[in-house]
């Protein structure tokens, strides 16, 4: 678990600092994995011709997006207890601080 910052935690009902089960820097890569659809755009017209490629290439896109938005949306987790945090609670210090 990395990347500590603050939340409010509603469990421990005081702020607290907050955890992610995986690194930035995984969860950064892996939003990469997102915008392949988008680099491939300009080569539609070749893929979509040759389906020989396309479509198992599609079939191996769709298998591996569950596991990366998995990772991607993964709430942050409260290091005093171990809560799930909400947004609410990330909202409420972005807005006490500022």
């Amino acid at each position: 678990m990395t990347e500590s910052s603050r939340a409010f935690c509603a469990r421990c009902d005081h702020e607290v600092d907050v955890e992610h089960r995986h690194s930035r820097r995984l969860r950064r890569l892996l939003k990469g994995y997102l915008l392949i659809p988008l680099l491939s755009l300009p080569a539609f017209p070749v893929l979509a011709s040759d389906y020989v490629f396309c479509i198992p290439a599609m079939m191996l896109y769709m298998l591996g997006i569950g596991p990366v938005l998995v990772i991607v949306r993964d709430p942050p987790l409260c290091c005093e207890c171990g809560a799930l945090i909400s947004g609410e609670g990330r909202a409420a210090v972005h807005a006490i601080s500022q």
